[in-house]
């Protein structure tokens, strides 16, 4: 396990896509339908919440968000990514507000308040690898170099809410893999993370923009999905289990390695 870490430099904080009017679009009915659940922040907050818009208004020259609403949430309106407030004046580094509306089986009600450790507890191997590493990173992040990484995962869906509660819905879907439907059924799944310290408060500022991709695509190139299947065949069980991938592992390599052909 590696963190995968690479200074974000001139690359952009939030990468433009083709889709950002749907998405946008699909947040705000998220929100409205239930805003408790996808906007959770804990009391004390507000100046974080406040630091982390005018960072982001004055980095993608948006405007200042409604003040009829917590300024995290307002500003994560107007942008195609989830926004997550880890708090680095605190020992741990407790995650203390979110707005995350594409989230990848998790929820905020789950997490908030916890140290940034204790949120990854559920991830095989993260504390005895990278976990200290992870930590003193946020721990020493200076306020002028923000830094980026990606995540993946493969689901037998394009949906881009993926919140627990969800979890029986995907299940069923992942059932329903065979080597013959894998190209169809199955999605790659790609997180943009970026990590900003903020100067005034220390809050780091973490941002996750979703990317999905049918297989089928990614395997029309064979080398591509001769990749893909080496990658899959290197995670350990317990990876798999968490990724969610081991239902449907078998099917979807037999897949790939026949497109590979």
């Amino acid at each position: 396990m590696a963190m995968g870490i690479r200074p974000l430099g001139d690359l952009p904080l939030i990468e433009p896509t083709s889709t950002e009017s749907y998405r946008l679009a699909l947040k705000a009915k998220i929100l409205a339908d239930d805003h408790a659940y996808h906007f959770q922040a804990l009391p004390g907050s507000e100046r974080a919440q406040a630091e982390a818009a005018e960072y982001l208004c004055r980095r993608l020259s948006l405007t200042w968000p409604s003040e009829d609403m917590d300024p995290l949430d307002a500003v994560g309106r107007e942008l195609d990514a989830d926004l997550l407030l880890l708090d680095g004046s605190q020992e741990g580094v407790p995650l203390i507000a979110g707005q995350l509306c594409f989230a990848n089986d998790w929820c905020l009600e789950d997490k908030l308040g916890r140290s940034f450790l204790a949120v990854h507890d559920i991830v095989p191997g993260f504390e005895a690898t990278i976990g200290s590493p992870s930590l003193k990173l946020l721990e020493r992040m200076k306020p002028d170099r923000p830094v980026w990484r990606l995540n993946w995962s493969i689901k037998p869906t394009d949906r881009l809410d993926l919140s627990p509660r969800w979890a029986e819905w995907v299940n069923a879907r992942k059932e329903s893999v065979t080597a013959a439907n894998a190209g169809d059924r199955c999605y790659f799944r790609i997180e943009r993370q970026t990590l900003s310290r903020l100067p005034a408060t220390q809050t780091v500022l973490f941002t996750v923009q979703t990317f999905v991709a049918r297989m089928e695509e990614l395997a029309a190139d064979p080398a591509r999905a001769r990749r893909l299947a080496s990658v899959l065949r290197t995670v350990p069980q317990p990876m798999l289990d968490y990724k969610g991938i081991a239902p449907f592992a078998a099917p979807l390599l037999a897949y790939l390695d026949d497109a590979a052909r």
